[in-house]
């Protein structure tokens, strides 16, 4: 039951959130303050699964690069606060250290991704559809990033050739995106093979956080009425990594119970 508690979590929080800013009009403190929450959760989720495992696994390496990109991202929107660092008044170098550790974040973050994804491979479990099946996902999945992230990398690419070098964060940021878009085929069918089992859910919550970014992306250009959507969005994409993180660790836990 609590891991299907895990699984509605993350759209709990985003009706809540939704429903304060559709009485309040999106006050900026409050919306501030609720990204610092779910990165500081995302980080929690990331570092509990982190803990459930031995030095040197494979799953620990890839709990700890996604750790690792929400710290840098964290830091990021810390740094923000800050008068020097706010937007209008950050100069060259301080527009460096923002753009370096979202570039940062997003690396860390496609580390992760593809450990987690290469996992199926190593633990020998066979993926329904085998090769074909994978290959058949991944292309759709591809092509449904390129649709989505594509034409506003293009944005970027064009004003980061112009000059603009704060485009340059955007540019990676929806290249890495439409990569580890990619690694959800893996990542999908590991959950699907898993299906009716505890190792499934990990998988399929790290699965939803990428969909999440997806519909971040979408709604970077779309913004209804005003209504931040990319907010709600980003809030899904990293409370669905911190429940992701919460399930490994209980199916950790629960392992090591049943072999006692």
């Amino acid at each position: 039951m609590r891991f299907r508690w895990l699984a509605v979590f993350p759209l709990l929080y985003a009706a809540v959130f939704g429903a304060v800013v559709s009485a309040l009009g999106a006050p900026a403190p409050f919306v501030t303050g609720q990204r610092l929450l779910v990165r500081v959760l995302a980080l929690a989720g990331c570092s509990l699964a982190v803990s459930a495992f031995e030095r040197g696994d494979h799953l620990r390496r890839a709990w700890l690069w996604l750790a690792g990109g929400v710290i840098a991202i964290l830091l990021r929107d810390l740094l923000r606060l800050l008068p020097s660092f706010q937007a209008g008044a950050a100069g060259p170098q301080a527009q460096a250290v923002l753009s370096g550790l979202g570039i940062l974040a997003n690396l860390c973050l496609l580390a992760g991704v593809w450990l987690l994804a290469r996992a199926w491979k190593m633990a020998a479990i066979s993926l329904p559809g085998g090769r074909s099946g994978v290959v058949a996902v991944a292309l759709v999945t591809a092509l449904l990033a390129l649709a989505v992230a594509a034409p506003g990398a293009l944005k970027s690419a064009r004003d980061l050739a112009g000059g603009d070098w704060s485009s340059l964060i955007l540019v990676v940021s929806a290249v890495v995106d439409i990569v580890t878009l990619c690694l959800i085929a893996p990542l999908l069918l590991t959950a699907v093979s898993l299906r009716g089992g505890l190792f499934s859910w990990p998988w399929g919550l790290v699965t939803a956080s990428q969909l999440s970014w997806l519909l971040y992306d979408a709604a970077a250009t779309l913004t209804p009425g005003g209504f931040p959507w990319g907010e709600v969005f980003r809030g899904m994409a990293e409370n669905y990594l911190f429940a992701a993180g919460l399930a490994q660790l209980f199916v950790v836990q629960h392992v090591r119970r049943s072999s006692l």
